[in-house]
């Protein structure tokens, strides 16, 4: 509920110090969003391990498969839910609840004895997990004015970006060191901590809605259910039709085991199947009053640009994370799987860690520069790290010439970083206030498209490249196994050059992006939102 303020201005940084600073607010939102990221990817490295566990042989791998393609789905399919969910019914709420189901899911998988209770408990994760970055990304908006939300959602895109392209390596190292139940463990005293500190740092005003009590009734009143699960029905249908290939790629696996898709049979009857969810989605939303997401402010040319920039960088950061994975599996000479998993998770960790620094660069730049030379700066970055990963020379082993990845991983990380926070901050910017939870999610899940799409196109026109540069007519088991590999790794390469131009291309979209100039009742709303801590 927003109160109207007529008190004194000098009361209002008392309130701010009784409660707490946004920014140790935003710190304690970011652990639960690390952990959700973490938990998106961090299964592929133990997916062995667990299957062991559960009696589930290796023949029976595209079943063990669900237990990371069950997180993905539910992952994707909450945000937008939850994003609207927090917008009519407040962000501490809806946030804390996400917390206290993925703490419950991650229970019963440290608990769990079979494949089904494994994959249930991985949904339940997800449904927690799903939530907390978009609301996350809300309350970013809600608290901080335009001149400083740039630098915040910088934070919150590094700790989700960091949580799941570090998940296989931290996987690895808890395999390594303990089993695989404390994975799941560790999460429940970081949640429950997190959540104590939510709850008494964050007050329940904060939320879009101005009724001062909420009905369930007329909750679900506001809420688009027809709009949900019509997008619901299109994102599954996308992702099991070419998704999870991203994830088995981070895993070490090789490029046969990553273009193996178990419902390859129905692959077009479920693109037909999004298409035709996603019409009618769009259809529904331009014909109710309430919609999940209101068509009608892609009108905005910024918003609209911000979105498709983001489409774009999410095939491109797909390029670099399946890309790198690759090209570390086809050019290891390591016996074991767990070490090639090891190495790729080294091998991507200079993307990562330039991801994160540049996140918060971008969104301290883009505080000061505005949105368009942030974005530009960093897709500039982007597409000369992908050149100087393109010189990548196929003889290089790893771990050994680990280092030698180190300059053009860097500066890419460095560039998608940097366009992370101005992108979504423009989103937010350009969204109603009433409408930030799902803007939110928007950005996420155009983001999660763009990799899906991005990986589909990848997978399949490196493994054409491979056909074509691989030795033809000769007995492959006369033949050395490095003259298999370098053709693979020769078109991985190839890969970094053409997510080079989709990165520059990218860069068409950024050049209409600007800060709205808000009226004054938004001002006054979004100072009085600054004081709600």
């Amino acid at each position: 509920m927003i109160k109207d303020t007529a008190q004194p201005e000098q009361s209002k940084p008392a309130e701010q110090n009784k409660s707490g600073s946004p920014w140790f607010v935003l710190g304690i939102l970011s652990i639960g969003v690390i952990l959700a990221a973490l938990d998106l990817t961090v299964v592929v490295a133990i997916l062995t391990s667990i299957m062991d566990s559960l009696d589930v042989t290796i023949d029976n791998i595209d079943q063990g498969a669900w237990i990371v393609s069950a997180y993905l789905l539910a992952y994707t399919v909450t945000m937008p839910f939850m994003g609207r969910v927090s917008d009519v019914f407040g962000r501490r709420e809806v946030f804390l609840g996400a917390l206290l189901v993925f703490v419950a899911g991650s229970v019963v998988g440290a608990l769990a004895t079979s494949l089904p209770i494994m994959i249930a408990a991985r949904s339940l994760q997800a449904l927690g997990g799903g939530a907390m970055v978009p609301v996350s990304m809300a309350v970013v908006g809600d608290l901080f004015p335009s001149n400083k939300r740039g630098m915040a959602l910088g934070i919150i895109g590094a700790a989700d970006t960091a949580g799941w392209v570090l998940g296989p390596l931290y996987g690895s190292l808890m395999l390594r060191y303990f089993n695989w139940h404390s994975i799941f463990w560790i999460n429940v005293p970081l949640g429950l901590i997190s959540a104590a500190i939510i709850y008494f740092m964050l007050k329940p005003a904060l939320k879009t809605s101005r009724t001062s009590s909420i009905n369930f009734g007329k909750l679900w009143k506001n809420i688009d259910i027809p709009g949900f699960l019509l997008l619901a029905v299109s994102l599954t249908c996308l992702s099991l039709a070419l998704g999870g290939k991203d994830t088995a790629a981070l895993s070490g696996a090789s490029l046969e085991e990553i273009t193996k898709n178990p419902l390859k049979e129905y692959q077009i009857p479920l693109l037909i199947g999004a298409a035709v969810a996603l019409i009618l989605f769009v259809l529904t939303e331009l014909r109710i009053d309430k919609p999940l997401i209101n068509i009608r402010t892609f009108l905005r040319v910024p918003y609209s640009a911000a979105n498709l920039a983001n489409l774009f960088i999410g095939g491109a950061l797909v390029a670099a994370l399946v890309g790198i994975a690759l090209f570390v599996n086809s050019t290891d000479r390591s016996n074991s799987a767990i070490d090639i998993s090891f190495h790729s998770a080294l091998a991507l960790a200079p993307l990562t860690l330039g991801m994160a620094l540049g996140a918060v660069l971008g969104g301290w730049l883009s505080d000061r520069l505005g949105y368009r030379l942030a974005t530009i700066f960093g897709l500039v970055l982007v597409s000369g790290g992908f050149l100087l990963m393109n010189r990548w020379d196929t003889h290089w082993q790893p771990p050994n010439d680990l280092w030698n990845m180190l300059p053009g991983a860097s500066v890419a990380g460095l560039g998608f970083g940097f366009v992370i926070a101005p992108v979504g901050s423009a989103v937010i910017d350009w969204a109603e206030r009433e409408e930030i939870g799902v803007a939110a999610a928007l950005v996420l899940i155009l983001r999660l498209v763009g990799m899906t799409l991005g990986t589909s196109f990848l997978t399949t026109w490196t493994l054409n490249r491979y056909n074509d540069l691989k030795p033809k007519n000769i007995d492959i088991t006369k033949i050395d196994a490095q003259a298999l590999s370098l053709p693979l790794a020769q078109a991985v390469t190839e890969v970094f050059l053409g997510a080079a131009a989709l990165a520059a291309l990218a860069i068409f979209p950024a050049l209409l992006l600007s800060q709205r100039k808000l009226s004054s009742q938004e001002e006054q709303d979004r100072h009085e939102i600054s004081h709600l801590l």
